[in-house]
């Protein structure tokens, strides 16, 4: 999914699918989206997993190549342990674990499911943001021993911005994750997660003179006022994007097909916005290795591209910028694009297991 840069509108439900109900969003809009929201909106879905550690073995040869050594976690067995053997689920490896479960043709011409749609105009999807937090003992709710464990998803909140061609649809999208109990219980859920995708109206393909123009467009820049105590950089192929596609069973075509990213105005191929939360992860990983994150907040602010370096960065906040437990730590967390400015913004929260 596509990076945004963004503010969130504060539009209430009631008064949006009023507005939706007498107007249209967009000169050439078909029906209104009203009733598509309804139909996503506070709706539970639960979709089963098993935590083998397969999936997060393949995250880390995958990244094994970009990262350094002591941002990567140790590289699980090919078989599933058993006991007090397993290793906890990494941070951060959640991402390939409980993927949206869709036939091909189930999705969009553009590889993108129906599940969080909020109706048409808003054919075009990117991943806008989210935040990730772990309860006190997660860890041992997730070893990697091939148990069952089930992600209850809920779209809790839709809001719109904008009109016309500038028109947005903000879809609120809650994660929880738990292990089966074998009662047939609700139990507390390990991890919490929201993303935030944004849908906009479909635009014209660009092509020829018009799509060089668009790609070669100057990005804006917002630099980071501040220097990191801790930074790696990379640059992402096309080998590491098929392999997350393949791994969060994402088939979106703006990660794999440079002639759609072109005609969009893109120059090249999009970086997965889950896959710079994973570098984020990473990073506090490498910054505070005796220590797990407690909560991250992120923000996508700006593209990340195929083929060109990036730098993921964190520095310690403050101590007079401390809240919460004495034990905690406050992080400013970010990733340049290769210009300088920033394309993801965020805060996280660290502390002893």
């Amino acid at each position: 999914m596509k990076s945004l840069s963004f503010q969130y509108p504060r539009h209430s439900l009631g008064g949006m699918l009023r507005a939706l109900q007498t107007r249209s969003l967009s000169s050439q809009a078909a029906p209104t989206p009203a009733n598509s929201i309804r139909d996503i909106l506070n709706k539970s879905k639960h979709v089963p997993d098993h935590l083998s550690p397969t999936n997060s073995r393949l995250l880390t040869l995958s990244l094994s190549d970009y990262l350094p050594a002591e941002c990567l976690e140790p590289l699980q067995p090919q078989a599933s342990p058993s006991g007090k053997t397993a290793q906890p689920l990494p941070q951060g490896h959640h991402l390939v674990y409980f993927p949206i479960q869709a036939r091909p043709s189930e999705l969009h011409p553009d590889g993108t499911d129906a599940d969080h749609w909020p109706g048409r105009p808003f054919m075009r999807r990117m991943w806008a943001g989210g935040e990730v937090r772990f309860r006190p003992g997660w860890e041992k709710d997730m070893p990697l021993d091939g148990r069952e464990a089930v992600c209850t998803e809920t779209v809790e909140e839709v809001r719109l911005s904008g009109e016309g061609d500038k028109a947005k649809a903000f879809v609120d999208v809650w994660r929880r994750y738990t292990v089966a109990d074998g009662k047939g219980g609700d139990a507390a859920p390990a991890i919490e997660e929201r993303r935030t995708l944004v849908f906009m109206p479909e635009v014209e393909a660009l092509t020829g003179d018009a799509a060089s123009a668009a790609a070669k467009s100057p990005p804006r820049i917002i630099k980071s006022p501040h220097t990191p105590d801790y930074a790696f950089a990379l640059t992402p192929n096309r080998a590491l994007l098929a392999n997350f596609s393949a791994l969060t069973y994402n088939a979106h075509s703006i990660h794999l097909d440079a002639a759609l990213t072109l005609a969009e105005g893109h120059r090249a191929l999009l970086v997965h916005g889950p896959l710079t939360l994973a570098l984020a992860f990473a990073a506090l990983r490498g910054a505070a290795p005796r220590e797990g994150v407690r909560r991250l907040e992120y923000r996508n602010v700006g593209p990340l591209y195929c083929g060109e370096r990036l730098l993921v960065c964190v520095r310690e906040k403050e101590a007079g910028s401390r809240t919460g437990a004495a034990d905690e730590r406050r992080w400013d967390v970010w990733v340049e694009g290769p210009a300088g400015g920033m394309a993801v913004k965020g805060t996280a929260v660290t502390g002893a297991f």
